[in-house]
């Protein structure tokens, strides 16, 4: 695993490997290598995994049985992060690919995010030019596991570096097949945004014919649908070298963005060369936005290139995406057109290598497999019953015809089950009472309520005198036994319990309060136990005599649309702040010493942080967010890009070379306050807020402006709404931050006469 590029490479078998201090030895040309190369500087063979050390991953060895069905074979590569491994499946006996994310790495949860991201977008695409994935899962050391389809081949960037660049129709026949399974992503709603020759391989035929091209790693694929909004690792990503002008701009991307990475890679493939170079990413993406297209024959003025086939680059790579192709089908229709007669797309895809035929392990094969293994189980409604209840999930249908129907307004035990929920009305509080529920185990006390509609709700917990009260909301997602769009929605949808928010803010004594936390419609369930707080030290639940408690959902009720949406307590989770108005939030508990309890619990976040972030602003362009404060109380609120730049800083420290302090935050108290924003890692500008004094559940506002276009119309959203003498303070602050906005004269005329 190196980089992006997350598929199976395969590598020779006459390997003749290091000793643990000596040399490694080219299996091809038999060149004696210092070090641990990844490519053999002589005959640019793929050394990649046969280094001395590469057998570094803890806990996977050869013939483990993984998840109690895939066999390792050998390792195919490693990274940072985890490593990829041949496998086989022990009841099919075919071959497959794995791939696992270590367990610290796996605890990240910004990469655990696009790990399952990947997953869960690539299961959806069934292409025969696309990296089958068919199954994902954990292990019991936290590690996280995917399995695909094997690829025996090298990928593009190999190919470069081995012999250079690409006949035209070599060329044609990649970008067929390239666009071939684009088309199939695209009219899926996704997008892959990171099309590169490191994420293109090449399986190559013995006796001639088109090679087979595979597309792989939708690790930052973005649906263009609502699940796009979950992108984790925001909304500038991609590499420089292939990003197009839109996607630099952080503006939304579609089709044709693909289509621009596509031109950029072609252009390589034949001259050998990148389109744009330079000293830094910026200069690069500079580029992408300025420096017009160069001839084919100022790169490469040995290579032989038709006209046609530069024209058709020369589209791709058309800065205004409206003068590129409308989508896949038309790049690859007059792609097609250069080869002349050309036969259907489906016989471009050339078959695995004699040797392998027959063992490959394909989504047909896993399909019918578990399909089998179903039918031979009991019938399927008694089984979905028994598999949810265990799990901590059950279809509705299921709860109503084992519970009453009417509200309580105090908990019905046993309600320790999700079968046996005890059922509220929305609005209406509810009593409980924690006592213990038997030997070595505390008291689970679970609820369920009916949402009627998406909207923004506030849950509230009261404390219990010298217990640590925690609050789990959870929601029914339907889960599918293939992908939607695969050959099986013939299975029916289960349900599983999905968590929505853990709160534990407060210690031991104290209540819990979460407001602006955003469900869906349908069943929303609450469950309430006691645990150690993320102070104290592990110790089993605590017992008390049936001390009561009292829990309420309830309905906001106001314009969803201005309003928080909890969770987003995280840089992964921030809430998106609109250039175009103004947003509602509210304060949570104060918290002393917010990091350190955010590194004592980093895989429960505290909902008392709210994290907000401004997406698809360029990076030439200041941001700016102006903060109201509550009537009463005080907010902390700090530039995300100040908290990343400290956390690098502490990671790479060391006794000699201790940490700095971390930054320090601006109170935000009794007047409002306008603060000035960088960009983090991945371009987005993100800002923290925590409530440093007051009582939870004071609202504040918030809303952010920029030097371009319409850079202030949320901002004159948030000042219109102020008093005068707010407005005055608020226009001030915010002039003197965008002084090179040319609607500043827009924002200016809302400052009250003096």
């Amino acid at each position: 695993m190196s980089g992006n590029n997350t598929t199976a490479r395969s590598r020779p078998r006459d390997v003749e490997h290091a000793t643990p201090d000596g040399p490694v030895i080219c299996p091809v040309c038999a060149k004696v290598l210092e070090g641990e190369p990844n490519f053999c500087v002589s005959c640019g063979s793929d050394l990649r995994g046969l280094g001395a050390h590469s057998d570094t991953l803890s806990g996977l060895d050869k013939n483990q049985t993984i998840d109690g069905r895939y066999r390792v074979l050998e390792k195919l590569g490693e990274g940072g992060m985890g490593a990829v491994f041949k496998v086989e499946h022990v009841r099919m006996g075919k071959i497959a690919a794995l791939k696992v994310l270590r367990p610290d790495v796996a605890l990240d949860k910004a990469m655990k995010a696009r790990f399952l991201q990947e997953s869960r977008v690539v299961a959806r695409l069934s292409h025969p030019n696309t990296v089958q994935v068919f199954d994902a899962g954990e292990l019991d050391d936290g590690a996280l596991f995917m399995a695909m389809e094997y690829v025996p081949g090298k990928d593009l960037a190999w190919h470069l570096k081995a012999h250079g660049p690409m006949s035209e129709e070599k060329c044609v026949s990649i970008g067929v097949q390239i666009l071939s399974s684009l088309a199939e992503a695209h009219e899926a709603g996704i997008i892959h945004r990171d099309i590169k020759p490191a994420n293109v391989m090449l399986v190559r035929r013995r006796k001639g014919g088109d090679d087979q091209v595979k597309l792989l790693d939708f690790g930052i694929a973005k649906l263009a649908e609502g699940e796009g909004r979950h992108s984790t690792t925001g909304d500038f990503v991609g590499t420089p070298a292939y990003m197009s002008p839109e996607q630099v701009r952080g503006e939304a991307v579609d089709a044709r963005s693909d289509l621009y990475a596509l031109g950029t890679l072609l252009f390589e493939l034949v001259t050998g060369q990148q389109l744009y170079t330079g000293p830094t990413a910026v200069s690069i993406i500079k580029q992408h936005l300025e420096t017009p297209v160069p001839k084919l024959a100022e790169f490469a003025p040995q290579v032989p290139v038709s006209p046609a086939f530069e024209a058709v680059i020369r589209t791709a790579l058309e800065k205004d995406p409206a003068r590129r192709y409308a989508d896949a089908d038309a790049m690859k229709k007059a792609l097609e057109g250069l080869r002349g007669a050309v036969k259907p797309s489906t016989r471009d895809y050339t078959p695995m290598p004699d040797e392998l035929a027959g063992r490959m392990l394909s989504r047909e094969d896993f399909d019918h497999f578990e399909r089998r293994l179903r039918a031979q189980r009991v019938l399927w409604p008694l089984a979905v019953v028994l598999v949810l209840v265990a799990g901590g999930g059950l279809a509705f249908r299921g709860y109503q015809s084992t519970r009453a129907t009417v509200a309580a307004s105090v908990e019905r035990e046993p309600n320790d089950q999700v079968p046996k929920a005890t059922l509220i009305a929305l609005g209406s509080p509810v009593k409980g009472a924690m006592g213990a529920a038997g030997e070595g185990e505390g008291d689970r006390d679970l609820f369920v309520a009916q949402v009627p509609e998406a909207g923004r709700y506030r849950v509230s917990l009261t404390g219990v005198s010298d217990l640590n009260l925690t609050l789990e909301v959870l929601q029914l997602e339907k889960v599918y036994d293939a992908p939607p769009g695969g050959p099986a929605e013939k299975s029916p949808p289960t349900e599983k319990l999905v968590r929505r928010l853990f709160l534990d803010d407060q210690g031991v004594g104290d209540g819990e309060r979460v407001d602006g936390l955003e469900l869906a419609p349908g069943s929303v369930y609450l469950r309430v136990e006691e645990q150690a707080f993320a102070t104290e030290s592990p110790r089993p639940p605590r017992e008390k005599s049936l001390v009561s408690y009292t829990l309420l959902l309830e309905a906001i009720p106001t314009d969803a649309q201005g309003l928080e949406a909890e969770p987003n307590d995280s840089p992964l989770t921030a809430q998106p702040l609109p250039l175009t108005r103004a947003v509602t939030a509210w304060t949570g508990a104060h918290l002393d010493d917010v990091e350190r309890l955010v590194a004592l619990r980093p895989d429960a976040p505290f909902s008392t942080i709210d994290t907000f972030k401004v997406i698809e602003v360029p990076l030439a362009e200041q941001v700016v967010v102006a903060v109201v404060p509550p009537d009463e109380g005080a907010l902390a609120v700090i530039d995300e890009a100040a908290l990343e730049a400290w956390r690098l800083k502490k990671s790479q420290s060391s006794p000699s070379r201790p940490a700095p302090p971390p930054p320090a935050p601006r109170l935000v108290k009794g007047a409002p306050d306008v603060i000035a924003l960088e960009p983090c890692a991945d371009g987005v500008r993100r800002l923290r807020v925590t409530p440093v004094q007051g009582a939870p559940g004071a609202a504040f506002r918030l809303a952010a402006a920029t030097t371009g276009p319409n850079g202030v119309a949320g901002l004159l959203d948030l000042v219109r709404a102020q008093p005068a003498a707010t407005q005055a303070s608020l226009v001030d602050a915010a002039s003197r931050l965008l002084q090179k906005s040319p609607e500043l004269a827009r924002l200016q005329q809302l400052r009250p006469a003096p």
